[in-house]
């Protein structure tokens, strides 16, 4: 039996991927380790009001206005050693605002700690290189490929997507640190057997012979969100698009909106908290190819149309689920459409993409690091 009482995730609210793993985690440990406490923070908390807005405003603003900068930033600090000039400004200006993080760490005084953002691994990894730190610490990367940043000496262990991700990492080089392959964690749902297709859609009152497509909208950078929408309705004769605006609420109305005129083709969704249940019901889905949101893809057998990768981490995101099969890409709207029609006319290909994405999806990642981190 484990002596291992408390556990600790540190996770970080920069965009959706990093905050998601570690509710995974939690829920991993909460179900199959009851009798281990678990306290998840989201670590930006703990730091400074203008730190966060800096820490998240300028990524956010860069990804949406100048992706192409952010591409570049990103390339730019990977081609840098890990010791580089660069990464240690980064490091010392990041280590300047975590004081409480430090603090709460020796507070709750966990037995293992794990990172699902570099962030407060960053700064727990110079504790550890100081001796000011006993615990063991775990690094959880969150994309299909690495960056630099990820890599922290100090860290015990990291646990990838991949093979091909642990042997890139150990030859960038992370010392006598663990490296375990065990796909990105997601929530235990996306691990469960559900009905077929037609089943799930008649469960939550669709059109159970149509042909369904999951659009996870979230402003994916190709114009108007709710004119695509309307232009993949309008592209297929018998389809019903389910339309995610997710927490946007002036997106959610433009896609009710264009709903209105379009029977019976878009149902529109705000906030879902059902999503392994939407994708049961799609015969694939156009999404962005972010580490999270591709890998439930894949562990529901799910194939992709991937929109407009963002330069730097979804780029490599979209590279991997190409590789294998699993994923066709469009960087405008008219390709899009064409993209999508081509998925509903070739059930062949959709049974072929689906095949590959079972093959390579990692449905239980959550619960192997828990059991990793507690042996």
């Amino acid at each position: 039996m484990s002596s291992v009482q408390r556990v600790l995730i540190l996770s970080i609210k920069a965009g959706a991927g990093h905050l998601r793993a570690a509710q995974a985690l939690e829920a991993a440990f909460h179900e199959e380790h009851p009798g281990v406490e678990v306290r998840h923070v989201e670590a930006l908390q703990l730091t400074s009001a203008a730190f966060r807005k800096t820490f998240t405003g300028v990524y956010e603003r860069l990804v949406k206005h100048l992706p192409s900068v952010w591409g570049l930033i990103y390339e730019n600090l990977e081609r840098k050693p890990v010791d580089s000039r660069v990464k240690k400004l980064t490091t010392l200006f990041d280590r300047a605002n975590s004081r409480k993080i430090v603090k709460a760490a020796e507070e709750f005084a966990p037995d293992r700690i794990i990172c699902t953002h570099y962030f407060p691994a960053e700064v727990l990894a110079a504790q550890r290189r100081k001796g000011k730190l006993a615990t063991p610490l775990y690094v959880v990367l969150t994309d299909y490929d690495i960056h630099i940043m990820w890599i922290q000496e100090g860290a015990d262990g990291y646990f990838v997507a991949t093979d091909e991700m642990a042997y890139a990492l150990k030859a960038k080089g992370v010392g006598e640190a663990s490296v375990s392959v065990t796909g990105i964690p997601i929530m235990p749902v996306f691990a469960k057997t559900y009905p077929d297709r037609a089943a799930m859609r008649a469960k939550l009152g669709l059109r159970a012979e149509a042909s369904t497509v999951l659009v996870a909208a979230g402003g994916f950078g190709m114009g108007e969100v709710d004119r695509t929408v309307a232009l993949l309705a309008d592209g297929a004769e018998d389809v019903q698009l389910l339309a995610i605006a997710g927490s946007n609420e002036k997106l959610r109305q433009a896609l009710q909106a264009v709903a209105a005129s379009r029977s019976g083709r878009i149902v529109p969704y705000g906030f879902v908290d059902n999503m392994h249940e939407l994708m049961a019901a799609s015969d694939f889905a156009v999404t962005k190819p972010g580490g999270l949101t591709s890998s439930e893809c894949l562990a529901m057998g799910l194939p992709m149309v991937i929109i407009n990768p963002i330069p730097g981490q979804e780029e490599r995101n979209s590279d991997y689920l190409l590789e294998n099969g699993v994923a066709l890409r469009a960087n405008s709207a008219a390709h899009l459409v064409f993209k999508v029609q081509k998925l509903l006319a070739d059930a062949s290909l959709r049974v072929r993409m689906s095949e590959s994405a079972l093959r390579i999806a990692r449905p239980r990642a959550a619960y192997e690091i828990a059991d990793c981190v507690l042996t």
